[in-house]
């Protein structure tokens, strides 16, 4: 039997599964998950510090796990290894809401071992599943087949927030409780874990198969380019972190700033993602057209841009602006990111390659969360928004370098469309 999906017809089975995993999981880490646990923490009576403990704890076990993952993925089944990633997020996101049943101290701690758990799988999952959808994508369907596999994760993402808005509204209606305790938040994670399992089905369906073609395998012998990947991560590096400025605090900023309401914080959040998914879907047809060079670049420049109005007008349409830019643009920047470094890195360096932009994006993330809760109590999330943009303004020279230094040293002069 042939498994069909809208939007997808023309990958094969595989690869469509993989893109049903993308949207389920994000539905459930990135939409619910990852908007619920903020207002759960703060409703423990945890302050902006805590919120930035716990996106760094997240954010290093990305980055602590993205090599091994990817190394485990090379000695084991893809299906295998996203099986474990799956459960392993399944047990983080239904340990993570007894922390308000627990003693003082332990429930201190729960949080964030938690989160470390189902980053773990989340991790993995990622690691896995983005070279495997190499494996099984044709040269010619490969770039769409990025695009529509971010736009699912968006898409997920999207419903996921819109979801997680609704749901303590709907729970502390039914409790009879107010929206300031932490039992609303709570079931509404475990319900978010939900996803997580449904997720299970679809990679259970996948087939074993291998990463690498015969062909692939044959083409072994060109040395690692240490070059170009230290400038493609350090721009990594730089341009992530206005992603993670805005996804650490964005949230925090329209609750405890702003006095938006969690559904009206969904809604918002939602609106971006909606974005998110048109952009990434647009992605192949401006790389075709402009080249990776100018993409990646204008991209990044524009999230920096983006990060402005979250910092310099303090009102629900600034942050709704910011947001909507950041997301969208960050939607067009992964999707161009992943075949670029794919299609100029060899066969025998990819999942190396791919596990250290992973690592180097989650070092990113655990940085500007960690550093930026210190830099809120101290300061305003003003200027977290405000760091994030510099530095991704400079990560936008650093690609445009990186696509000249791989353009130059490539035999023969390259068509736009290969910068």
């Amino acid at each position: 039997m042939r498994l069909r999906l809208s939007g997808v017809s023309g990958l094969d089975r595989d690869a469509q599964l993989l893109v049903l995993i993308s949207g389920i999981t994000s539905s459930s880490y990135l939409g619910i998950q990852q908007l619920l646990r903020v207002f759960y923490v703060l409703r423990l009576g945890h302050g902006p510090e805590y919120v930035g403990f716990l996106g760094a704890a997240g954010a290093l076990t990305y980055m602590a796990v993205s090599i091994p993952g990817g190394a485990l993925g090379q000695r084991f089944s893809s299906r295998s290894m996203l099986m474990v990633a799956g459960l392993l997020m399944v047990v983080g996101m239904i340990l993570f809401p007894l922390a308000a049943w627990l003693p003082a101290r332990l429930g201190y701690v729960w949080p964030l071992a938690s989160q470390v758990v189902m980053t773990t799988g989340w991790t993995i999952l990622n690691v896995n599943a983005i070279p495997a959808l190499m494996a099984v994508t044709t040269e010619a369907s490969r770039g769409s087949a990025y695009a529509i596999n971010n736009s699912a994760k968006n898409l997920g993402t999207l419903l996921g927030t819109l979801l997680g808005g609704v749901l303590p509204g709907l729970f502390a209606g039914l409790l009879g409780q107010s929206l300031d305790s932490a039992r609303p938040y709570e079931l509404g994670l475990w319900a978010g874990a939900v996803f997580a399992v449904v997720a299970l089905v679809p990679i259970a369906l996948l087939r074993r198969t291998e990463r690498a073609t015969i062909v692939e395998r044959v083409e072994q012998c060109e040395p690692f380019p240490v070059g170009l990947v230290v400038l493609l991560a350090a721009s990594a590096y730089l341009t992530h972190a206005s992603y993670s400025a805005c996804q650490a605090f964005g949230g925090a900023y329209m609750d405890t700033e702003l006095n938006l309401s969690t559904s009206s914080i969904g809604l918002l959040t939602s609106l971006a993602q909606l974005a998110a998914v048109a952009a990434s879907l647009l992605t192949p047809r401006l790389v075709a057209r402009y080249g990776h060079r100018w993409i990646l670049s204008g991209t990044a420049l524009g999230m920096a841009a983006s990060l402005i109005p979250f910092a310099l007008w303090f009102h629900w349409l600034g942050a709704t602006v910011g947001r909507v830019g950041v997301l969208a643009l960050e939607g067009m920047w992964l999707p161009a990111l992943q075949p670029f470094q794919m299609g100029r890195v060899g066969p025998r360096w990819r999942s190396l390659v791919y596990g250290i932009l992973s690592m180097i994006m989650g070092l990113s993330f655990g940085v500007i969360s960690l550093a930026g809760g210190y830099i809120v109590a101290a300061y305003s999330y003003r200027h977290v928004f405000l760091l994030g943009a510099g530095l991704a303004t400079v990560g936008a020279g650093l690609m445009w370098a990186a696509s000249r230094w791989r353009a130059q040293a490539a035999v023969g002069v390259p068509t736009p469309a290969q910068e």
